[in-house]
């Protein structure tokens, strides 16, 4: 759903809910999404199998004049829900899971709260703590909700370019969709320049936007996973230009902006000035679920498909997840999983030790997964994975959004199926380069086969991250040869290439070839000056 027909969606249900004789009827068309906010609903027409169903047409025309439900209409809602999957695995909830979304009211209010008093906010947790849901299951439903303020939501990643993902994420509340897809990108990339100049900025881009939009009184931009201004987005005047739209916007009142960022990156966060006197008490703080909130997010998405847990399940998963923050991903892994096999509308223990309980069900998924693909598939596998994740020196490894073009088309298949399997995520930017990344980082850490090909390869990776950064200056610098390798550093980096030329990228290769040629171009010279030189001292 687009967000105006998420709104309108949201309307009719609330007012459904002060007004019994409001009638509401969903009707599921092919290849649409169920996971919407229509559960609550008693009637309701499943079309997606085709639109020619006679006793399903009967079913929604008896609806439409106002006919009570009967026995067969009843089991047809009883099959769809059944068909409904209440967990979003390693993946976050978003806003049209809302429905699925529970724990975490006290969160959502304080973020509530918080927005009413301040136009920029940071989300503060731990990897896994579940930041990403919470602004977008929780507070922005919230706000849809709104009578009197009607809110139009822009959402990005950072990336390794925030101010092109700035402009990706603005431009269609800007921009025509009918505009071709050619255009759409240079447009963006125009106004991404336009914003390295200071020729245009993003407040005057909100005011234009709500001179379009009439309808629209307020704009909230969601910056998501910003620690990715810190391990991604290597130029720092880039990053700051960034950091001071975001400031300057929510400081002048076009936009009110909200930030996600791990625990571990606020104080990176504050070195700057600037953003620090901005957060000065306007962080809401996303801490472990308790038991209870744990709880709540077990079972009530189970009692929403009419789902239910054995005796004495669900403590027994709450035991397991104990008070880990980074446990409640692969607690929702696991819930996903279990629904995935259950045989009934009770999950069950067994199911549970056949997976190998919390911490071994990602694990397994991906030991299962990487079984089955052949030799070569699973020597991309390994390629794949090494894009994807970012080493760090004591073992400290993330996540790293890649591009598809960096991953190569020969691997592509293998991605598709990492994708359709969960272990991947890709998506595609407004116009922009398709991205490949870890759906959670809990699949870094529990993945024994993925930890021991970093630490296999760990000192190759932390070159290569050196190298990015080199790269990047390099392309920046319009490829002078004052940015190139030179000396030990060349050497070390010939000896990477003969070594691993298979995980380089193209621009890697293509760096460090360049560096080789233009030591040779410095050989070159220095000999004809030594030759010039002797020929001037010889006698005549």
């Amino acid at each position: 759903m687009g967000p105006w027909q998420q709104r309108e969606s949201n309307f009719a249900l609330d007012r459904q809910g002060r007004k019994a004789d409001f009638p509401v009827m969903p009707v599921l068309l092919p290849g649409s999404d169920p996971v919407l906010g229509f559960l609550g609903q008693n009637t309701w027409v499943d079309l997606r199998q085709g639109t020619d169903d006679p006793l399903l047409l009967s079913l929604l025309a008896g609806a439409i004049r106002g006919e009570a439900p009967g026995p067969d209409l009843a089991e047809r809602i009883r099959v769809t829900r059944a068909t409904l999957c209440p967990y979003r695995g390693l993946l976050y909830f978003r806003e049209e899971d809302a429905p699925f979304f529970f724990g975490r009211n006290a969160a959502i209010r304080d973020l509530y709260e918080a927005i009413r008093q301040h136009r920029f906010i940071a989300v503060v947790g731990a990897s896994g703590s579940g930041k990403s849901s919470v602004v977008r299951a929780g507070l922005v439903p919230q706000l849809r909700q709104e009578k009197d303020t009607t809110w139009e939501v822009a959402t990005l990643f950072p990336g390794d370019e925030p101010l092109k993902a700035l402009a990706r994420a603005v431009s269609p509340l800007l921009e025509p969709e009918t505009m071709d897809e050619t255009d759409r990108l240079l447009k963006i990339n125009k106004l991404a320049d336009a914003f390295a100049k200071k020729a245009v900025s993003l407040h005057d881009v909100g005011l234009r936007i709500l001179e379009k939009q009439s309808g629209t009184n307020r704009l909230l931009l969601v910056i998501d996973q910003a620690e990715e201004l810190y391990t991604v987005a290597k130029d720092d005047h880039q990053r700051r230009r960034f950091i001071d739209e975001i400031l300057d916007a929510s400081e002048r009142g076009s936009w009110t902006a909200i930030l996600t960022i791990r625990g571990d990156f606020v104080g990176k966060a504050l070195s700057y000035r600037p953003l620090s006197d901005r957060l000065q008490g306007a962080q809401v703080n996303v801490g472990p679920m308790t038991r209870a909130e744990l709880e709540q997010a077990i079972t009530s998405p189970a009692r929403r498909v009419e789902l239910s847990f054995a005796a004495g399940f669900v403590t027994r998963i709450l035991d397991d997840v104990g008070d880990e923050p980074g446990h409640l991903p692969l607690l929702e892994f696991v819930l996903k999983r279990l629904w995935e096999d259950r045989q009934g509308p009770e999950l069950s223990h067994q199911a549970y030790e056949a997976m190998g309980g919390l911490q071994g069900a990602v694990a397994k998924k991906a030991e299962a997964v990487f079984a089955k693909l052949t030799p070569p598939e699973q020597e991309a596998v390994k390629r794949v994975f090494l894009h994807v994740v970012r080493a760090g020196e004591t073992g400290d490894d993330t996540r790293r959004r890649a591009a598809l073009s960096e991953i190569g088309s020969a691997a592509m298949d293998v991605v598709k199926k990492l994708a359709d399997e969960r272990l991947l995520v890709t998506n595609r930017a407004v116009a922009g380069e398709e991205t490949v990344e870890v759906s959670h980082e809990a699949l870094i850490r529990q993945w024994h086969r993925l930890q021991g090909w970093l630490n296999e390869d760990r000192e190759f990776l932390l070159w290569r991250e050196r190298l990015r950064g080199r790269v990047n200056e390099w392309q920046q610098n319009t490829q002078d040869d004052g940015a190139l390798l030179r000396g030990a550093l060349l050497v070390e980096a010939q000896r990477w290439l003969s070594q691993k030329a298979d995980i380089l990228t193209d621009e890697e290769k293509e760096y460090i070839r360049q560096s080789a040629e233009a030591r040779e171009r410095a050989a070159r010279a220095e000999r004809q000056r030594a030759e010039h030189e002797l020929a001037q001292a010889a006698p005549r």
